[in-house]
């Protein structure tokens, strides 16, 4: 099957992620590469990467942190991450963390995450309008949380590459908040041998 653009966009753009430690003339000879790079070589690239460990694809390694992402929120059965390639800002992804290929696979906790982000996109960024729709992408299924702010969006409207500094500032505003748990001070007992005695001092008129 072969890759969409965006499929090789987003692949790209994901391969230079990996590319920015090294030194800048390395760096710049590798990005050379990667645009170099055709869609066969791409696909061939994914092959080989599937043979040697099948469950080790794009959103494998989003889900088990090897690619870096934008994480938004996550339960025991997929993780929110925002799209490098939004069709509006704000736009979020829902990875099941185990790989299913067929949209009546997913389990209705992702759902449950995405109507959850879709309720804390309506009070951040008070869209007009929140579409919940399932894609394939890279073989596996996945649901977008497209929020649409003044006409009606869905996964086949235009898209665009987000900048660092957009997809920081999304994050900050649509991740959830850590909740630190509550220490509960325990009251120290005094056993009853442990209590001082108290003295009265009488005193005396010389």
């Amino acid at each position: 099957m072969a890759l969409t653009p965006q499929e090789i966009q987003e692949l790209k753009k994901q391969l230079s992620s990996q590319i920015q430690h090294l030194p800048e003339d390395q760096r710049e000879e590798a990005q050379q590469q990667i645009d170099e790079m055709s869609p066969e070589a791409l696909e061939l690239m994914l092959n080989q990467q599937k043979t040697k460990q099948p469950e080790k694809n794009i959103m494998r390694l989003i889900v088990n942190g090897s690619l870096p992402s934008k994480k938004i929120d996550a339960n025991k059965y997929a993780l929110a991450v925002l799209d490098i390639r939004p069709v509006s800002q704000g736009h979020v992804l829902i990875i099941p963390l185990s790989a299913v290929t067929a949209k009546q696979q997913v389990p209705t906790q992702a759902f449950t995450l995405a109507k959850k982000i879709a309720k804390r996109m309506k009070s951040k960024l008070a869209p007009e309008g929140i579409e919940i729709q399932t894609e394939t992408k890279f073989k596996e299924q996945v649901i977008n949380v497209i929020p649409c702010y003044e006409k009606p969006l869905s996964i086949t409207s235009p898209r665009y590459e987000a900048t660092a500094e957009e997809l920081d500032k999304m994050q900050k505003r649509l991740a959830a908040k850590e909740r630190k748990p509550r220490v509960k001070k325990q009251a120290v007992k005094q056993e009853p041998s442990q209590k001082k005695d108290t003295i009265i001092l009488k005193h005396r008129i010389p």
